[in-house]
């Protein structure tokens, strides 16, 4: 089924960065406060625009034992005043409705801070995140997720690609790799729980989001585009951020805190299934809990019936918390335990036999005068190994070629924020990251020169180290205008041992990567600018410009061979061409400009629309030089090396939702909507960027009825045509896919069932690389065809609560 989607979203060029919220002036009829304190206040509704009285509202602090709660009055009204100024946490609960939560609320000295709050009719067991009164902006993404989403996900990718400005291209079935307006991998900053972690594998197959199972994110927070410095850093995208839940301690002298879920779940299309378990304890001032997840699938089968070879995958991760806290400190230890036993990958030549990995994440809170230390220090050891798997061992010329690296990752951040009056909140920060990686591929017997009879290094003590520091002040100038504006230096230094080949026939190559200097430093520095204006709340505008750096990373420097079958273990694209690394490469550098304007719904704020335009010009991209080509078949692949060009990109994403209908008895209607559209150019040539998503939508209609969810979506996706000459790159016709899904919730016990690609469509998907397996298994080799989706698929998944 074809979509001819006409790009209707076209790209303004506007003078736009990303504002972080502020916060408002007093609120109308709160009381004083005392000098050197300030207060909360706030006005409940719910969807409709009327007042919640009696509501439930509880303050607590973010580094302390403090807590306060009281009750709306008949107008709704809460207020909090005489608080010392810092970090909070608000959380409102009411009969008959979700829960509401402001995680990280700000608190002033000499004003009132405004949280007002809508809340959503659905009597169940979650969270719902509001804007973060402190941090992001208005074009970004942050919520929270629920046992529903994270049984129906099969990895995290999948909840980051719920956000305007993210597609996702095919990297296996554990963690496929999001793009940020067309800008991916590690483009994208990628932070789970504070941690950076850096791909141990010349193929990328245990990307950053491999390594956090479903049942551990409860926040996912994507920034497509401008980035405050305090949250970039190495990076153009944008950031993505994955959270586990805070630790939640006991009352004091009250009873110890337990929960716990439990979830299993099934999918039909690959016999996908698995598990999680997660429960906390805790006192008033210690806490533990465990979180274990496990998964296994076959391969699927695409819309036309055919079974796609090398997509089977399981993996297993366990994660142990410990947490305390008292006299203003909160200390959490994360021990975790990640491990892939086999993942195949249809687009590369090898797959995963094994990827096993051990971290410790310490994180240190605390309230310091006015302001708030935040702390991380993180380790993570990786063994991750390569080989034929079992899919391409029925090729008809079956091989075996080990490869193995090692990856270690170690650093730290430290934030400091301080309210240093009552305009001006200020951020200072320093984080180190340090990577070594080796990469080494085992001879194999009999098969000298080729492949012996020595080992065969790629990367020898590769060293990636990165020190960064940033200042950034946010200002709240009038009730409608605030800014930000925010520095950041980021040093990174490379380097590598000497390599060598199997055999005499690589020596040309090993011995003049070994005599040249392969020592570099790259100074990077990223600027950010935004100004927001809210002369209403219907309406919230962004402006800004950010300039932002991205050094190499180690294979796109010391890739060192041009041999053939060396060349073809190397890239992370899964189209089938060889890649060669370039030590003469420099840092990427992006400059953009960008706008949001969200307009909401007036009293009720019963719809939303939001749009965001964007300009992306990328000094030094990093894209390809074509070295030679070489026939396989019907079909022509390249031998690549990394080159430094100019690029430009723009777009734009919009995104919106509706209530339709609201009532006792019809329960509650929405639609929402998100649409994304990106244009990728390479200056000198003119041709399109790699792998670019075409102009894309998504829309779903949600019923709910008190304990009962249904809902109906659509996704459609329009033709490539726009492509990559240089990588052979493959069209893509447009296509459109239909699901179904149900829920049902009743006391501790919640059920859901979806269909998805309800009329088994078949589809190439534009970010999906080739088919290798396909091309390699034939003995005609005949023309190579793009990546293919998954079929009609059946998903049921239980969840209990305790």
């Amino acid at each position: 089924m074809k979509c001819n989607l006409w790009p209707a979203i076209l790209a303004a060029v506007c003078l736009c960065w990303q504002a972080m919220p502020m916060h408002a002036q007093a609120t109308p009829g709160a009381g004083e406060t005392l000098a050197g304190t300030g207060g909360v206040g706030g006005v409940l509704k719910d969807p409709s625009g009327a007042v919640i009285a009696g509501a439930k509202v509880e303050l607590g602090s973010s580094v302390s034992e403090f807590s306060k709660s009281l009750r709306t009055d008949p107008q709704g009204l809460f207020v909090f005043d005489s608080l010392p100024a810092g970090h909070y946490r608000l959380t409102v609960t009411a009969s008959g409705f979700a829960s509401a939560m402001i995680r990280d609320l700000v608190v002033r000295a000499g004003s009132v801070e405004t949280a007002n709050l809508t809340l959503k009719v659905e009597p169940m067991r979650e969270y719902v995140e509001v804007d973060d009164q402190s941090a992001g902006s208005i074009a970004a993404t942050s919520r929270q997720v629920d046992a529903t989403e994270q049984g129906a996900s099969r990895n995290i990718a999948e909840m980051v690609a719920e956000a305007p400005g993210v597609s996702l291209r095919a990297n296996g079935q554990l963690a496929s790799i999001p793009m940020l307006h067309g800008l991916g991998d590690e483009r994208t900053k990628t932070v789970v729980d504070g941690m950076t972690i850096a791909n141990s594998c010349p193929n990328h197959m245990n990307p950053p989001l491999s390594y956090v199972a479903p049942a551990q994110a409860l926040q996912v927070t994507v920034i497509a585009g401008i980035t405050p410095v305090s949250l970039g850093g190495d990076s153009l995208g944008g950031t993505v951020s994955i959270e586990s839940r805070l630790p939640v301690f006991a009352e004091p002298g009250g009873h110890l805190h337990e929960e716990g879920s439990s979830t299993g779940f099934y999918r039909s299309n690959g016999d996908n299934f698995g598990g999680s378990l997660t429960e906390w304890v805790a006192s008033s001032n210690l806490g533990i809990g465990y979180t274990g997840y496990w998964t296994t699938n076959d391969d699927y089968t695409d819309g036309a019936g055919h079974k796609v070879t090398s997509t089977y995958a399981q993996s297993t991760d366990h994660t142990m918390t410990l947490a305390a806290q008292g006299a203003g400190n909160l200390v959490v230890l994360q021990v975790s335990l990640h491990h892939t036993p086999y993942e195949g990958f249809v687009g590369a030549r090898m797959d995963m036999v094994r990827n096993y990995a051990e971290s410790l994440n310490l994180r240190y809170r605390r309230g310091i005068g006015a302001g708030t230390l935040d702390a991380h220090v993180f380790w993570q050891d990786t063994f991750h190994s390569m080989n034929i798997g079992h899919d391409k061992s029925t090729f008809p010329m079956p091989m075996s070629m080990p490869m193995n690296t090692h990856g270690k990752d170690l650093g730290y951040t430290l934030r400091y924020e301080l309210p240093f009056s009552a305009r001006h909140i200020l951020r200072i920060g320093n984080e180190l990251h340090r990577f070594v990686l080796d990469d080494t591929w085992p001879a194999v017997p009999g098969m000298a020169p080729m492949m012996g009879p020595n080992t065969f290094v790629d990367i020898n003590d590769g060293r990636r180290i990165r020190l960064g520091t940033y200042l950034e002040v946010v200002s709240k100038w009038t009730p409608q205008w605030s800014t930000l504006l925010g520095v950041r230096n980021d040093t990174i230094w490379t380097n590598a041992g000497a390599v060598q080949g199997y055999s005499s026939m690589y020596s040309m190559d090993a011995n003049a990567f070994n005599a040249a200097n392969r020592a570099h430093t790259d100074p990077d520095i990223d600027v950010t600018a935004v100004a927001r204006y809210e002369p209403s709340a219907s309406g919230k505008y962004e402006f800004g410009c950010a300039r932002k750096s991205r050094a190499p990373n180690l294979y796109e420097r010391y890739a060192w061979s041009t041999n053939w079958m060396a060349s073809g273990m190397i890239g992370w694209f899964d189209d089938g061409n060889y890649y060669v690394g370039n030590l003469g490469l420099k840092p990427e550098v992006a400059n953009t400009v960008s706008g949001t304007a969200d307009w909401r719904g007036h009293a009720s704020r019963a719809w939303e629309l939001k749009a965001t335009p964007y300009l992306t010009y990328v000094e030094d991209y990093i894209d390809v030089n074509t070295l030679a080509t070489t026939m396989y078949g019907m079909s022509t692949f390249a031998q690549l090396q990394f080159a430094n060009h100019n690029a430009r990109l723009y777009g734009g994403d919009l995104s919106g939702n509706v209530v339709l209908w609201q009532s006792d008895g019809a329960g509650r209607g929405t639609l929402s909507g998100v649409a994304g559209w990106v244009h990728g150019s390479r200056l000198d040539t003119g041709s399109g960027l790699y792998q670019m998503m075409p102009l894309n939508a998504r829309l779903a209609l949600e019923e709910e009825r008190k304990d009962f969810t249904a809902g109906v979506g659509a996704q459609a996706v329009d033709r490539k045509s726009r492509l990559d000459p240089n990588r052979f790159e493959q069209a893509t016709p447009g296509y459109a896919l239909f699901d179904v899904h149900a829920g049902f919730r009743r006391g501790f016990l919640q059920a859901n069932a979806s269909v998805e690609n309800l009329f088994n469509r078949d589809c190439d998907l534009p970010l999906g690389g080739v088919n290798l397996d396909d091309f390699m298994a034939s003995m005609q080799m005949n023309q190579i065809k793009p990546l293919t989706g998954r079929g009609r698929s059946v998903l049921l998944n239980v969840t209990a609560n305790f």
